[in-house]
């Protein structure tokens, strides 16, 4: 047996930037350094032939000027054997949506990447912005970050938003790797692990454990780790983050591709869109 990989790239494009990262400080260079680092990111995975998934803000999937919209770079990643996901419309903080306005940027982001793509019912996969809501409710987990509450705003309560996926023939939504009843939360270390979170399937959608962000040492032990231990990890990056001195940034990202080769070399490890992983290995 060998272990399994997915990476799982959070594309917010220039609208999530401005809506996330840049809303009152914005500049054109960030938004176009982080198109250039997609770029980087394809060539690195042909070069050890290895498939990904981006999930995509929709807006950018619509018809438009760049580097507002960019369907083109959209199809490419599709056209070079990448999974394309949705990371909803235009990077909205779902804890403060109510009902309508989140299922039309589901629904919306869905049809756009779809219509980009030019294949219906491709887009089977969802990542929240922000990685919000970090509540829910049905497993006593609370996070007063969200900044809005179950039920005056629905979109806090992960839940409700799978329950919406479910509805709109969505299959799977990456989740944080565990939710603590809130009483846990202040008890226990905030320290990052090690653990191996299993995935579990909860109103029809196959909720994909986010186990760790960026390419750093953490993030290189925890691929030892996997490996040693025959598990599937999932590791989330952010292509704009390429370009910052961070967990993220492309130093390290090489230097983990480095170790992804060398173990798929070996034999010891396989690479997988999510959807693919699903289709072999989900049960």
């Amino acid at each position: 047996m060998s272990a399994k990989l997915l990476i799982v790239w959070d594309y917010d494009t220039a609208l999530g930037q401005i809506n996330s990262t840049f809303p009152y400080n914005f500049k054109y260079d960030p938004i176009y350094q982080e198109i250039e680092n997609v770029e980087k990111i394809l060539i690195k995975a042909k070069e050890i032939n290895i498939k990904m998934t981006f999930a995509c803000v929709g807006f950018a999937a619509e018809k438009g000027v760049m580097p507002f919209n960019n369907p083109d770079q959209i199809r490419k990643i599709h056209n070079e054997g990448h999974e394309i996901a949705s990371h909803s419309w235009k990077h909205e903080w779902f804890p403060y949506l109510m009902d309508k306005q989140i299922t039309k940027s589901l629904e919306r982001s869905k049809y756009a990447l779809e219509e980009c793509l030019g294949l219906k019912n491709s887009v089977t996969g969802f990542v929240p912005p922000h990685s919000r809501p970090m509540s829910w409710y049905k497993k006593f987990s609370v996070s007063f970050g969200d900044r809005g509450f179950y039920p005056l705003h629905k979109g806090s309560d992960m839940g409700y938003v799978l329950k919406q996926l479910s509805a709109l023939e969505y299959k799977w939504c990456r989740v944080l790797k565990n939710y603590k009843p809130v009483w846990k939360k202040f008890s226990g270390s905030s320290s990052e692990d090690m653990n191996f979170y299993k995935w579990e399937t909860h109103d029809g959608i196959i909720c994909v454990p986010q186990h760790y962000t960026g390419f750093d040492d953490f993030a290189q032990k925890y691929l030892e780790k996997a490996v040693e231990k025959n598990e599937t990890l999932v590791i989330v990056g952010h292509p704009a983050a390429l370009s910052r001195d961070k967990s993220e940034s492309e130093i390290h990202f090489n230097k983990f591709m480095e170790i992804v080769k060398d173990k798929i070399d070996k034999g010891m490890l396989e690479v997988y869109t999510v959807t693919d992983y699903i289709k072999k290995y989900f049960k």
